[in-house]
């Protein structure tokens, strides 16, 4: 069998493609990057990630990659806010909280059961920013 140079083009850069491939699959499976964030799970963190799911949050905020990206990134913030903070500003939340504008008005949560709210609190004070790996 005979083959065109289009062929030949065709086939070669396959086979770059497959190479490079395994080149970078190889670098980061010896090496992958630092975890940056990380996620403290406990009983009540995980009644509070089904809180946030069932209230929607996902749908403004992003996780580890997940989500929208309407609000504010949601990656560390056990790291940069403390329990009374997050309860309050749940409950009544006011703009200005981040140096993007955004679009949308974050409604406020205080229709939350206190357990919910607490719950809701304990997950988002169990995303942290990654000790080892912090600047």
């Amino acid at each position: 069998m005979k083959f065109t140079a289009g062929e030949w083009i065709v086939i070669a850069g396959t086979v770059l493609i497959f190479a490079f491939a395994v080149i970078v699959g190889s670098i980061i499976y010896l090496k992958p990057p630092p975890v940056q964030f990380i996620y403290e799970e406990t009983a009540s963190s995980l009644k509070g990630e089904s809180i946030y799911r069932r209230e929607g949050c996902l749908a403004c905020h992003e996780i580890f990659g997940n989500g929208a990206s309407y609000g504010p990134s949601l990656d560390g913030i056990g790291s940069k806010r403390d329990r009374k903070w997050l309860i309050s500003y749940l409950k009544s939340p006011w703009p200005g909280i981040s140096q993007k504008p955004y679009r949308l008005k974050m409604p406020p949560y205080n229709h939350l059961p206190e357990d919910d709210l607490n719950n809701l609190v304990d997950y988002l004070l169990a995303l942290k920013v990654n000790s080892n790996t912090a600047k």
